[in-house]
């Protein structure tokens, strides 16, 4: 049975479409299950060594790494505008100062437990992110990223002005955790927990029918919208998701800096994540998380070197936008791919 491409006026629902659906389904050609089994196995046993680093690292060096796991959630959260939904944001910093700020200010003028203001704090950062994209999403392409830097500043500035509420310059800080989470390694644990949960409900997001559409319309905006796509509800939505795990990622700062301070929405914070996922590969899932990881670790390396590490990052960024734009994790990715092509030709 054939259908035309022109001329076809069957509904959604048609009975037509469904056979056409599932003869499609059934002749697509399936994953191997080795290649999937491989992959979930080599992500088990990263966080497998993730979670043995407290035994084998010091304590400055365990800091680190606490300290880039925090940063990968605050990447993949901002990847899902990047990346998926192709809206480049530079105030994904303000709901990250938000997280923090939240759990501080609770603690510091209510007495909050650090647990309360831990659930809190994605809520407030999604309502947040709410407000500013009713705003912003009204606009496209550079003044939807200029209009995103204004509001990131007007956080920015509001934090800095209220010193008698916010500390201001100061920020806030002492006991805001709780015995528990004072342990080194224990912050650590709760730290990679959470990322890691935070990391599985993201992807599963990007798999779902709303990821999918969201990068239907980051590849075609027009086409999204002429085939009865609500493109705002769909960019909105996205947007408070973003708001929401980088609030969440902000509650984590708290955990391994005990403090907030204002230049957490700063303008040049949401630079970072978005630097991020530039190097490690924002079309990949888990290229901002590596991303993160290459940053965070590789400053202390280039500082051991050289005076100025932005000079070393920004000479690599140009190199990999030049040379390499799918990222780092995608150079890694394609080489599987070509080992693994060439593996099930020998073994045909």
């Amino acid at each position: 049975m054939m259908l035309s491409t022109t001329g076809s006026t069957a509904p959604p629902d048609s009975p037509l479409l469904d056979e056409v659906r599932s003869t499609s389904a059934a002749t697509e050609p399936r994953r191997p299950r080795t290649r999937v089994a491989v992959r979930f196995g080599g992500l088990a046993a990263l966080v497998a060594v993730l979670a043995l680093m407290p035994s084998t690292l010091s304590a400055t060096s365990l800091l680190n790494v606490q300290s880039a796991i925090g940063l990968a959630l605050f990447a993949c959260a901002t990847n899902l505008l990047v990346g998926y939904g192709g809206l480049v944001s530079f105030g994904q910093a303000a709901f990250y100062g938000i997280g923090a700020y939240t759990i501080a200010l609770m603690w510091l003028h209510w007495q909050t437990s650090f647990w309360v203001g831990f659930i809190a704090a994605p809520v407030v950062g999604a309502a947040a992110a709410l407000l500013v994209g009713l705003v912003a999403l009204r606009t496209r392409r550079l003044y939807f990223a200029l209009l995103t830097l204004a509001f990131s500043q007007l956080f920015y500035v509001i934090v800095l002005q209220q010193t008698g509420f916010t500390g201001g310059a100061n920020g806030v800080f002492g006991a805001i955790l709780p015995s528990f989470l004072v342990d080194p390694n224990h912050a650590y644990y709760f730290t990679l927990a959470v990322a890691v949960l935070a990391l599985l409900a993201l992807w599963k997001i990007t798999r779902s029918p709303f990821g999918m559409t969201l990068r239907a319309i980051r590849e075609n905006r027009e086409r999204a919208e002429a085939l009865g796509v609500n493109v705002f509800a769909h960019q909105l939505m996205a947007f408070v998701l973003a708001g929401l795990f980088c609030a969440l990622a902000g509650t984590l700062f708290v955990v391994h800096d005990q403090s907030a301070n204002p230049d957490l929405l700063a303008w040049t914070e949401s630079g970072i994540p978005i630097f991020m996922s530039v190097i490690g590969g924002m079309y990949l899932f888990l290229g901002p998380a590596l991303g993160a990881l290459i940053y965070e670790q590789g400053r202390d390396v280039v500082l051991a070197s050289f005076s100025d590490w932005q000079l070393a990052f920004g000479v690599m960024l140009l190199v990999i936008v030049l040379f390499a734009p799918q990222g780092v994790l995608g150079l890694l990715a394609g080489g599987r791919d070509a080992v693994w092509r060439r593996w099930r030709t020998l073994r045909r």
